[in-house]
This record gives C-alpha cells, structure tokens and sequence, in this order.
C-alpha cells in the first residue's frame, strides 16, 4: 500500500481532479440550463425557445460529453487513465489491467473529488445551484421507478464498457475518448428520463451530499457496475481469449502508464484469460447477491405499480399556513374581522416536529381556523424566532403567497374592512374588465392582515365561480376559494403541480391592475384536485422584476407559508417528487405519533420557485 501510494499519488490526485471538474460543470450547466432565472433558464425569453425538454437535454448532454472528452485527452487525463467512475476501475481491475492498491485509491479519489467538486460549484455559484430546479444535478429515478431505473443504468453501463473495450483494444484505439463522449451525450438525452444518467456511483453520490437526496443510491452502485461486468465478460468471449491491452481510456505513446499495460509487451495476453473470466463471473455473481440483498427492502417498499400510481397523487389541498408573530393578534383579526372559527388549539415541540420542519429546538403554537369549509393554519414559533418581513415586499416577488376570500357582497366587504382599518393594497373593489371572458365581471380587493400577510376578497358573478359562492348567505364571507403564488415560469411550475403531483387545470386567464405593480400583466391559471381550495400561479409576463425567494428561507420566517396537499400515500408523493428534483424541507417522510397536527405522517418539501408544500397522509384532512 505505502509503496503504491508513494509511486502513483499523482495519478490519485488527478483521478480526483477529473470526476471533480466534471461535477462542477455538470453543476454550471445544470444551473445555466434549468434555474428559472437563468439567461436560458425557463423562466427567461431565451429560454422560451427551449420548451422541448429533449432539447435541453441534448444541449446538457454535448455540455457533459464536450468534458468528459477534454478531460480523457487532457495530459493528466492521457496519465491518470481518466475512469472518473469507480465502476470502470473495478472493471479493469477485474480483468487483471490494474494493482488492487491502485484501484482502491482510485476509488476513493474518485469519490472525494467528486463531492469536493459539487461542494466548490456550491461556493462558486451559491444559492442557485440549491435552487429546486437545479438541486446540485441530482441523479434519481424517474417516474417509471427504481427497477426501471435499475434496468436503464445496467443497460447504459454494459454499452459503454462493451464499446470502450472494443474501441481501445482495435487500430481505432485513439477515438475511444471520443465514442464515450458521443455516448455521454446521447443518454443525457435519451436516457435521462428513466434512470437520470449516471452510470457512475461516485456522481451520484457526489450530487447526494449536499442536497441530502438519498432516493434509490442501491441502483447507482449496483446497476453501472453489473453493466460493467457484463460487458467485460462478454468482450473476452467474443474477442476470443484475446486480452485487454490497457485500462487507460486513451494510451498516449509519450505518457507513462501506472497500469499493467500490454502495449510494450503484449505477448502473455492469453495466459491471464482464463483466469480474469472465471473472476469477473464470480464478482458479477457476488454483486447480483448484493443486489438482491439491498434492493428488497427497496422494492417490497414501492407502492403497488411504482411511484406513477395513484397513490402518490394529490386528492385534497387542505388548510393553507402562515407563520406570525403574535398568536393573540392574528387569531383576533381572522375571528373579528374575517369570520373565521377557531377549531384547534395545540402547542408541539420535540426533535420530531424539528425534523419535520428543519427547525433544531423548535416550540411552536399552532392554531386551526375554518371559514366555510376551508382552513387556515396559523403558526407562532415560540423558539427559535425567525426573521421579520422584508418592509419593501412586492407582489411579483417569488415568495410572494395569498388566499382569496369569497364574499357575497363586496362592497359591504370592503366597508367592512375599511372599518377595521386594514392596510389597503387594491385602492378599492374593482371590476375585471369584459375584454377577458375568463375573468371579466369579477370584483376583487387586495389587503393586508396586521402581519402584512397579503390576502384577497373577491366576488364572483352569476356565470363565474363555483356554484355554492352563488348560494344565499347572512356573512358577508363564505369561505377560500384559492391560494396564489408568484412563479417565475409557468411551464415549469405545470409540470410540478400537474404532471408530478396530479393536479388539474381548472381554468386560465389573463389578469392586468389590481396590485401595487405598476405596469403588471399576469398570466394566471387555476389548479384544482378533487376537494379543497384552488392553486393559482400567478407568472408576472410584465414587469419582470420580482425577486426570486431567500435560499435560505426557514418555516419560522415571517414570509413562510404553506399550502397542504393530501395524497394517499405521502412515501408515493415522496417518491414522485424526488424523482421530479424537488427540494425537500424534511429529511423524508415523518412520522408523528401524537397526531397533534391532525395528521399522522408527512413532509416538507419546495416548488421550482421555493414555494412551501405540506404533504400530509389522508387524516390530514380533518
């Protein structure tokens, strides 16, 4: 080990280097292509013209190929080898190319440099490669499911191995750099929908650290590495015997090799055949073993029909919640002032709640209020106190998050709260124009509550709304039809709210006024599952100039809300929403044995635009 060590800790450093300077630019590119303001993001005109994901995935796919193959031909990469992949160098250290010492310091340099590549993308570009959109260029299975994800890997894997060992082993031995990088590209594009395009435990779990996404690590370590395997097994059956010359990707005449290289020798070739079979075969079978031992649990745990099922599928939004600082005030003016009814009362507290919600030493007040059949959940955070308000909050900003109160008459309404003397935002009622058939003859107001939570009455006409807002009524407010949040692309935020987490189009339109933003002109449209409140996207077309969320937003901060959205199954919803990248809040799914909260298990996690959602079993619906 020393002497290994001592003579080839170069090659180690560089080997290092190399998976290192490919996570970083994995992470540029993923953040340059995918965060919403990005240039080309999604959320940006540019970015527009690459709505087709399979599109976006080839540009991430030549950016990844284009370095892949600068680091193979590059001088430490002609030294080193350039695997970069654990499972390339046990591959050649299985077929006899490469000294146990110096594979097992490949491996871990491959891992170290990984990590500390994404942990240096992480300095470099700060909060947006944390941005759900990007979440440091996570590998995890796609909708299909892990085993699926597990066949996708072990197929990628094989066909890499089987053409880098017939490339480097023929005349064209030069132009193995570029195959790989011509392969790298076509499964970033093609695959990535299936598995997320690995290939490699070390880039898997370099991105997993920091983002703390764990999903399904047993087919990243085992999928690329049976592939592999395989692939070898095969090559020397059909290469007749014929050994393999060298575990460098590209052998440069000029640069010496650390490896038991057969280009100056090669006339032995056939004496360690038999033997580096016999051991591949055996390794393949102890890994198949190892499979089966890890990925049990895994699979038995799947839901029936995968993470696509409908189990993982939102059925209800419930109540919809915000943080404030005095429980006694704001109770007061949501009883007083809105009409709300105060259902529960609880305070919660325990290293339970703080995994729940990320918060160390949390104590915390919680108070259910109903206004028809819709609920509120306020939450006054006794320990640890989060950070105030920003005073110059706009309605384009990204964390930006308010409910629509029906009323039955408006303008009694608006009296009413001009009464109690609430901060105004809307100068009056006001009547969408006819212009919009979608949202012409609606009468809304915007105001404050005495937090500066922004909130909306609105009225609905005959022809608009949902039938029971027309039914008679002695209140003057009936109940909540929505919550709307600001998104910075509503493309992104469909495929989140809809194709992830099932919700539905209720309706779209276009919405000008009504706000502090001079100049707005939104593009709105309505989500709905089976029960509960609306989701309303609000993306401000013009002006474009709302800020996008703090990374560092906390549950206890004053600007926090949430919107709860009740599932069958929230390990299903956690499933869906790993495999679409979102970012979780909790560490999972969390179980709650008091119940105090009226839900037994669930989780946080963030939208694209780092919007709050609280993922609850069906009980939460009570």
């Amino acid at each position: 080990m020393r002497q290994a060590f001592r003579g080839h800790w170069p090659e180690y450093l560089m080997e290092a280097a190399h998976l290192g300077l490919f996570m970083l630019s994995a992470c540029v590119f993923a953040t340059l292509l995918y965060h919403p303001w990005s240039p080309i993001g999604p959320g940006s005109p540019l970015g527009r013209g690459l709505e087709d994901e399979t599109l976006r995935r080839l540009l991430m796919g030549v950016a990844m190929a284009l370095t892949a193959v600068a680091i193979i031909y590059s001088p430490w990469g002609r030294r080193s080898g350039a695997h970069f992949n654990p499972a390339v160098t046990l591959t050649f250290w299985r077929l006899g190319k490469i000294a146990g010492w110096d594979a097992a310091f490949y491996i871990a340099a491959q891992f170290l440099g990984g990590v500390t590549g994404v942990l240096a993308a992480r300095a470099w570009l700060g909060a947006p490669v944390a941005h759900p959109a990007v979440h440091y260029a996570v590998t995890v299975p796609g909708s299909a499911g892990p085993l699926v994800a597990l066949g996708a890997e072990i197929v990628i894997s094989f066909v890499l191995m089987l053409v880098v060992l017939a490339v480097s082993n023929s005349r064209a031995a030069a132009l193995t750099g570029l195959c790989s990088g011509l392969l790298v590209a076509t499964y970033i594009t093609l695959e990535a929908p299936l598995s997320g395009m690995s290939m490699n435990p070390a880039r898997t779990l370099a991105s997993a650290v920091p983002s703390r996404t764990w999903t399904a690590l047993w087919v990243y370590f085992t999928g690329p590495l049976i592939g592999m395997l395989v692939a070898a097994d095969l090559y020397l059956l059909l290469s007749r015997g014929r050994e393999v010359v060298c575990a460098k990707l590209y052998h440069h005449p000029g640069t010496g090799c650390i490896f038991r290289c057969g280009y100056p020798e090669r006339s032995s070739a056939g004496a360690v055949t038999a033997g580096t079979r016999a051991s591949t075969s055996v390794v393949g079978a102890l890994w198949l073993l190892v499979l089966l031992a890890v990925a049990t649990p895994a699979v038995v745990a799947q839901p029936a029909g995968g993470p696509d099922t409908e189990a993982g599928r939102i059925r209800e939004v419930g109540a919809i919640g915000l943080t404030v600082p005095d429980m006694e005030r704001s109770v007061a003016f949501y009883r007083d002032v809105l009409g709300f009814e105060k259902t529960s009362d609880t305070e919660v507290a325990g290293p339970i709640y703080g995994q729940l919600t990320s918060l160390a030493g949390l104590r915390a007040r919680v108070v259910s209020m109903r206004l028809g059949a819709e609920r509120i959940e306020l939450t006054e955070f006794l320990a640890p106190r989060g950070r105030a308000a920003l005073a110059d909050s706009r309605s384009n900003d990204a964390w930006f998050q308010h409910v629509a109160i029906i009323t039955s008459d408006i303008e009694q309404g608006y009296l009413w709260l001009r009464q109690h003397n609430v901060q105004q935002v809307s100068p009056g009622p006001q009547r969408l124009p006819d212009w919009n058939p979608k949202a012409g003859g609606i009468k809304a107001f915007y105001f404050r509550d005495p937090d500066g939570h922004p909130l909306e009455i609105l009225e609905f006409p005959p022809d608009k709304g949902d039938p029971r807002w027309h039914r008679p009524s002695q209140g003057i407010f009936l109940g909540i039809d929505h919550t709307a949040i600001v998104v910075a692309d509503t493309e992104s935020s469909l495929r989140f709210y809809r194709d992830i987490l099932g919700l539905w189009v209720a309706g779209e339109s276009v919405q000008e006024r009504l706000n502090n933003v001079v100049g707005a002109r939104l593009r709105i449209t309505t989500l709905r599952a089976a029960s509960g409140p609306g989701v309303e996207l609000l993306e401000y077309q013009t002006p474009r100039t709302g800020r996008p969320a703090p990374a560092d937003l906390a549950v206890n901060d004053l600007v926090h809300w949430h919107t709860t959205v009740i599932p069958a199954d929230p390990e299903a919803a956690a499933t869906r929403l790993r495999a679409g990248r979102a970012a979780f809040v909790s560490p999972g799914v969390v179980g709650l044995p008091d119940r105090a909260l009226g839900f037994g298990a669930g989780f946080l996690a963030r939208d694209p635009d780092g919007h709050a959602l609280r993922v609850t079993g069906p009980e939460g619906a009570r």
